[in-house]
């Protein structure tokens, strides 16, 4: 039994390992819903020729080579993927199209994680980390406040786009000291992860601790009953 609920233990960490691994700014662009200008990248292959780099008109439309105007205001990057690989399937053989988010068209920042309520939130100017958590209603109980991670898209001077994580520590807000209260940009996610083993430790406290709390008073009152 003990060695069965070690490898029960050990799996449930691995398992929370291997899902904090994805790509966190890529979780959550997959959902984003487009609106009227938002810049998007359209990559399609193997036609790379028939890739843009297109602006969602006010109309929510963008042009497409072969497609013309599309519909995709709404939609959020993953459906958008969906539906091009079905029109373009018409003109090239199995195509992996892609999609992404270059510059959001309005002043919006992101917060998802250990918070009350993620997703996104509309930017003001001199928005701070502490305002959008904040905003957020605040971390949860398991949330590691010292791995904070702000991730950001930067354009170079030659126009490529850098991706940029900062990390941050909330621990010397707590004393007054916001230095590193770092002010945000449109398009900023935030992350606050979870602290590290609390979803097995959650996991026992939620299943194990319970039941053996009512075993023991299931025993207190049997032991009690004969006396």
């Amino acid at each position: 039994m003990r060695k069965l609920f070690t490898c029960l233990i050990i799996n449930i960490f691995f398992l929370n390992s291997f899902v904090f691994a994805f790509d966190i700014p890529k979780i959550i662009e997959s959902n984003y819903q487009l609106s009227s200008g938002d810049v998007i990248n359209i990559s399609v292959y193997p036609a790379e020729e028939f890739s843009r780099e297109v602006v969602v008109s006010p109309d929510g439309t963008i042009d497409l080579p072969l497609l013309g105007n599309i519909k995709v205001s709404g939609l959020s990057v993953l459906a958008l993927e969906k539906l091009l690989t079905e029109r373009f399937s018409r003109y090239v053989s199995s195509p992996r199209i892609s999609v992404s988010v270059k510059r959001f068209s309005s002043y919006r920042v992101a917060i998802i994680g250990q918070v009350q309520r993620t997703g996104y939130f509309e930017y003001a100017e001199g928005m701070k980390l502490i305002d959008l958590i904040a905003s957020a209603g605040g971390p949860l109980d398991y949330a590691d406040s010292k791995n904070i991670k702000i991730y950001r898209k930067t354009k170079n001077k030659d126009g490529r786009v850098k991706e940029e994580i900062f990390k941050v520590s909330m621990e010397s807000f707590f004393s007054g000291d916001l230095e590193k209260n770092i002010e945000l940009m449109p398009g900023d996610i935030v992350y606050v992860p979870r602290q590290k083993f609390t979803t097995t430790t959650k996991w026992i406290a939620d299943n194990i601790i319970p039941w053996t709390m009512l075993t023991t008073f299931a025993l207190t009152i049997g032991i009690i009953s004969r006396k």
